[in-house]
């Protein structure tokens, strides 16, 4: 069995995902899937990639949770970079 890979926030994308849980908790299980969905890297669904400067650059398709950053297939680390939410 393949293992997952890790997640770590860079900047303040730990802070926006509390915030954003906190205001609209009826996102917090939307949020859920989508980290977990990373953790399986390339994901399958809700997210577009591209190739940049090495690394897999990622960022949710079209959604009203908007995840986006990189994953660093050396140290099989996704770094989410930022989390906003859309209009609903």
């Amino acid at each position: 069995m393949e293992s997952k890979w890790k997640i770590e926030y860079r900047d303040k994308a730990l802070d926006e995902l509390e915030v954003i849980i906190k205001k609209r908790p009826d996102l917090k299980e939307i949020i859920i899937q989508r980290l977990q969905a990373l953790e399986d890297f390339p994901p399958e669904k809700w997210f577009e990639l591209r190739r940049q400067k090495g690394h897999d650059v990622f960022t949710s398709d079209n959604q009203i949770v908007h995840i986006s950053g990189e994953a660093d297939p050396k140290t099989k680390t996704v770094w989410i970079h930022k989390i906003t939410v859309g209009r609903s």
